[in-house]
């Protein structure tokens, strides 16, 4: 019954996005090749803070989500107007983990990171010359239960000064995402991630078949709008995937200082991007830029990974 319901809400969905962006998808610059292989993929992505941002112009910080060792975990990639991207893998330094699914950067505190793996086990790193170094011990995400997926991790600076984490399990086709919020702190050594003080359900109307990944990853803009992408995978590692971009609600503080999820409905989300099987891109990592563009990551299986840069207004 839910799985209909969201094949009539997917196609008027991507009716209504073709119409108000056929004109400009000719001018979306090509998706960018980051890795090949299985093991090339880009799960999470974080831009480098005060690193030179223009069109089509970024540095940033990917995880990939191996498992063996001797496979790459992090890598930077320099992505410039007219030249090829150029990757470079880091080399690990500390507990080594398994399948990192997300990453973005700590406010305030150049060259640090918070990288997830899929078990919902958070890494403090910094990245320095050609190595990722953990801090202290990896953290457990609170409220993470056995079975639980997880895809994303963002952190937000308040205005106040106050840091929040929000993260979320996947979800698989008709079990929704649960997305948290809870306060953080970060020093130059140690995470703390405080109880989550905001839990929700969130499910997409498209993807709309296979196995629906409600939540493949988001981010916390400067206003507090949450941008989700979500992904479609066979589970046949040559796909083919789909995927979509929603600006999936907000994030507010009240006044004791705790965060609040504001999350749309699944009958009210639009996608602001959409990627059908034609595409077939599998979207695992989104970028917001100081400049206001965006770019998507995807994890394409054989296929590798690719970035590509974008402008979307949520």
């Amino acid at each position: 019954m839910i799985r209909k319901g969201c094949v009539v809400l997917g196609v008027t969905c991507g009716c209504l996005v073709a119409s108000a962006l056929g004109t400009r998808a000719a001018e979306l610059p090509p998706w960018q090749r980051v890795g090949t292989g299985i093991t090339g993929g880009v799960s999470g992505m974080a831009v480098v803070e005060g690193a030179p941002v223009s069109r089509d112009r970024a540095d940033v910080v990917v995880v990939r989500d191996n498992k063996e060792e001797g496979q790459d975990r992090v890598v930077t990639v320099r992505l410039r107007p007219g030249e090829e991207p150029v990757t470079t893998a880091l080399r690990w330094k500390g507990p080594l983990p398994e399948d990192l699914e997300a990453l973005d950067a700590v406010p305030g505190r150049r060259d640090h990171y918070i990288a997830v793996a899929s078990e919902g086990v958070a890494y403090h790193i910094v990245v320095t010359g050609d190595t990722a170094t953990v801090q202290d011990k990896p953290v457990p995400l609170p409220g993470r239960a056995s079975g639980d997926n997880y895809e994303s991790f963002a952190l937000f600076r308040h205005p106040s000064g106050r840091s929040f984490a929000v993260w979320a399990t996947r979800g698989k086709s008709e079990e929704k995402s649960v997305m948290r919020a809870a306060p953080v702190k970060t020093d130059e050594k140690s995470l703390r991630i405080g109880r989550p003080a905001a839990t929700r359900q969130f499910a997409v109307p498209f993807p709309n078949e296979d196995e629906v990944r409600h939540v493949s990853d988001l981010k916390v803009l400067p206003d507090g709008t949450l941008l989700v992408s979500s992904a479609s995978d066979p589970n046949r590692d040559d796909g083919p995937f789909s995927s979509a971009v929603y600006s999936a609600g907000k994030l507010s503080v009240n006044r004791r200082h705790q965060p609040v999820l504001h999350l749309e409905k699944r009958g009210h989300l639009a996608p602001l991007r959409l990627f059908t099987k034609q595409d077939d891109r599998k979207i695992e990592a989104v970028v917001h830029l100081p400049d206001e563009q965006e770019i998507w990551g995807t994890d394409d299986e054989h296929h590798g990974g690719f970035v590509r840069f974008d402008r979307v207004r949520p």
